[in-house]
């Protein structure tokens, strides 16, 4: 596995070619996600990424550096600690 520079999580990256671990799954912050799963997504909807592979998560630690693009923020793929059973819970009820 490769790990992200800053965080040491995993790593994302974009690969062009089809593979089943660059599979991502949108799903709802809020509302019962087995009745939500089909709907539309609005462009102000809160979503979360969860990869398909691993089933964790699309995360970003604001962790700000700089390249030959300008200033950007390092994303990584992890189980974020926000995401507890009870706010789950609380979401889908």
């Amino acid at each position: 596995m490769t790990f992200a520079r800053y965080s040491r999580n995993q790593e994302v990256s974009v690969y062009y070619k089809k593979a089943y671990n660059t599979v991502w799954r949108i799903q709802p912050t809020s509302g019962v996600r087995q009745d939500r799963q089909g709907e539309a997504v609005n462009v102000k909807d809160d979503v979360i990424l969860e990869h398909v592979a691993t089933s964790n998560y699309l995360s970003n630690d604001q962790i700000k550096y700089q390249n030959e693009f300008g200033a950007e923020l390092e994303v990584s793929c992890m189980a974020a600690a926000t995401k507890h059973k009870t706010q789950v819970l609380l979401n889908e009820s």
